[in-house]
């Protein structure tokens, strides 16, 4: 950065310092997202259910056609419209040549039903979530925000958002100038006192000045593509690059592990149906390495998901997307394994602060990823092979029984989660 530029920030910085009562910009591990998850069944939406969660989540705005969405404050007022994609509307692996742009040709999936996740920012002023016919105008859903908002303050009290923390965040009231004769001994102390104080202030600027572009010249997340097709691979690559990711690629898995020697990503997008080296091999050789096995690694493949597959490699992996995929489902899977680790992470901090047992802590921070990505994988299944809850009660195939040893080993590890959280209390609690 050049000296004047460095000079301009500390000068605006100095300026601000001047004004009373400015409030400081909460850190970014207070950033919150909406997730509202949806069922489209038969043209009919209805909203399963909503959670508000750690984590950064992207600006929405408008993309493709598809419905529109709505954000409205407490007074009716609408505080942001975009764009929310049709899930019904996927991608499938045609690859077309386009402007020199390879994409994947879009197609129309007319099943039903159809889950999807819609994703925005947490805004304090938004209390209700509408989503329209864009050709139409029609309302088709709605949600009020307000329970869940409650809901998640009671369980984070101290989060800088929460509206009973408004009070000690407020402007300072300064009281008026006494027009009185002050003696020259205390003048000059004062004085002396207001240096001392301007000193340090200007000191912490200069800090905060520098630490503020290290902030803002901090890389974004990074992530290594692995797969054989090369124009799988562009394609994929596009979409991560239009949401601020940075990427990497690979169209092996031992040039995955050269790329892993040169530089460690935040995450690994993995191909399974690869030669020689398939990407379940791949997968055991990234985990048998203590250099990398603590990368978070998401499937991407065509191939469907098996319960010896979760058996096998489920304790392993973050996430499993089926291809085709859309971009707004392989943005959310990324967004949801980032925001579980960030969770998981300021869990860990908070409960080791309050001197909660070390082991017990560790446990419950493994055993809320392993039961997080169970339930992905166990829903992903039951979609895959069509078993609705009340088909596997009766059926008894192979594939049945399999899903529902797995369903034992589930409730296992989930029963286990549950006694730890209630041993570990209020340490916990963020």
């Amino acid at each position: 950065m050049k000296p004047s530029s460095v000079i301009m920030i500390i000068c605006i910085c100095l300026i601000l310092s001047g004004i009373p009562g400015t409030v400081a910009i909460d850190s970014p591990q207070y950033d919150k997202s909406v997730n509202i998850y949806l069922k489209i069944d038969n043209g009919q939406i209805t909203a399963k259910s909503t959670e508000i969660l750690y984590g950064t989540a992207p600006n929405p705005f408008p993309t493709q056609e598809g419905f529109k969405g709505e954000l409205v404050a407490a007074d009716g007022s609408i505080v942001k419209t975009f764009t929310v994609w049709d899930p019904r509307v996927q991608f499938g692996d045609v690859i077309v040549s386009d402007a020199n742009i390879p994409r994947i040709h879009g197609v129309v999936d007319r099943q039903n039903p159809v889950d999807s996740v819609v994703i925005f920012p947490f805004d304090p002023k938004v209390t209700e979530f509408r989503l329209y016919n864009s050709a139409e105008g029609t309302l088709l859903t709605s949600v009020d925000l307000k329970p869940h908002i409650d809901s998640f303050f009671a369980s984070y009290p101290n989060d800088p958002d929460n509206p009973a923390l408004y009070g000690s965040k407020a402007p300072l009231t300064v009281n008026p100038i006494q027009t009185m004769t002050m003696d020259p001994v205390v003048k000059l102390s004062g004085q002396v006192w207001g240096i001392l104080v301007i000193g340090t202030g200007a000191v912490l600027i200069l800090i905060g000045a520098f630490a503020s572009v290290w902030f803002l010249r901090m890389k974004p997340k990074s992530i290594l593509i692995v797969d054989d097709n090369q124009d799988i691979i562009a394609v994929i690559d596009g979409m991560l690059k239009l949401n601020g990711y940075v990427t990497r690629t690979a169209t092996s898995g031992e040039e995955c592990l050269k790329e892993l020697e040169s530089a460690v990503p935040d995450l690994i997008l993995l191909d399974i149906g690869m030669e020689p080296m398939d990407g379940w091999e791949t997968l055991k050789r990234i985990k048998k390495n203590p250099t990398f096995k603590g990368i978070p690694v998401m499937m991407l493949t065509a191939l469907r998901l098996t319960p010896k597959d979760v058996e096998n490699y489920g304790i392993f992996i973050e996430d499993y997307v089926m291809k085709p995929v859309t971009e707004e489902n392989l943005k959310n899977a990324i967004i949801h394994i980032f925001a579980r680790r960030e969770m998981i992470k300021e869990q860990i901090a908070v409960a080791t602060g309050a001197g909660a047992d070390r082991d017990k802590v560790c446990e419950c921070a493994r055993l809320t990823r392993i039961v997080d990505v169970n339930k992905r994988l166990h829903d992903l299944l039951i979609k895959t092979y069509d078993l609705e809850a009340g088909v596997m009660q009766g059926a008894e195939n192979e594939m049945v029984l399999a899903i529902k040893n797995l369903e034992g080993t589930f409730r296992n590890q989930e029963n286990r989660l549950e006694q730890i959280q209630r041993s570990l209390g209020s340490s916990l609690m963020i």
